[in-house]
């Protein structure tokens, strides 16, 4: 990541090359940022909203929740990542938002978004693909809740959350940030709590995975993505159709 840039700008350089008209457009499109602790609220279901959201810095969820406080991790954000695009088609957010961590955001109207499609239509449909993105991992994440034995399931998230911080990442690293508990892990994955960490527990005692948090590294990732068929979604944007 260059100096000053944001995770924002360097997850779209990472896929294509702008010229200065772009990055500034991109650049205002941030407009000004707010700090958010985590627990905060980005958007929340409860109230109106018809803004989106760039995240900044941090990291960010939507969660689903059912009769009795049981709740359902369906997103998770980080920063780079445009929240609300998925809202567009109806009149206030539809899920809750937060801060899963400290973080800073960009709050944006839809008209701001809808002039950057009438003056830069490439970046338009740039947005457009990240955004994208999300909705194939969701996917990817169902059919592993569907499919996969849990220690299966444990691991696809593992890697799937490993191959996204690497999209803002300006160096090579073995470890990544996990800033989850067991029960949201677990609120990920349709597991309790104990069994996420019985399956900690037990890939760690195993050498294929060790804990330092919030850091987590996994020992041969190449073996798991060979075990799981694992696909990196975030590596692989095709952003050419947009030239």
């Amino acid at each position: 990541m260059k100096p000053n840039q944001s995770a924002f700008l360097t997850r779209i350089c990472r896929h294509a090359t702008l010229d200065t008209v772009e990055r500034e457009a991109l650049i205002r499109l941030e407009g000004q940022p707010e700090s958010r602790s985590k627990r905060d609220p980005v958007f929340t279901d409860t109230r109106p909203d018809d803004r989106i959201a760039i995240l900044r810095s941090g990291w960010a969820v939507a969660r689903v929740r059912s009769a009795g406080d049981q709740t359902t991790i369906t997103q998770i954000y980080m920063a780079g990542d445009i929240i609300g695009l998925s809202d567009l088609g109806f009149k206030a957010p539809q899920h809750e938002t937060t801060m899963q961590t400290d973080g800073v955001v960009n709050l944006l109207s839809r008209s701001a978004l809808c002039d950057l499609g009438l003056s830069q239509p490439r970046l338009f449909a740039m947005l457009l693909s990240l955004s994208s993105l999300d909705a194939t991992a969701m996917n990817d994440r169902l059919h592993a809740i569907t499919r996969f034995s849990a220690e299966d399931r444990l691991m696809h998230f593992l890697l799937s959350i490993k191959a996204k911080t690497e999209q803002t990442m300006d160096h090579a690293s073995d470890r990544f940030p996990l800033p989850f508990s067991q029960k949201e892990i677990g609120d990920a994955l349709g597991l309790t709590d104990i069994y996420v960490n019985r399956l900690l527990r037990g890939l760690q005692k195993s050498g294929q995975l060790t804990l330092s948090r919030p850091y987590v590294r996994i020992t041969d990732r190449a073996a798991w993505e060979q075990r799981l068929n694992f696909q990196d979604r975030f590596g692989c944007l095709d952003v050419n159709w947009a030239s």
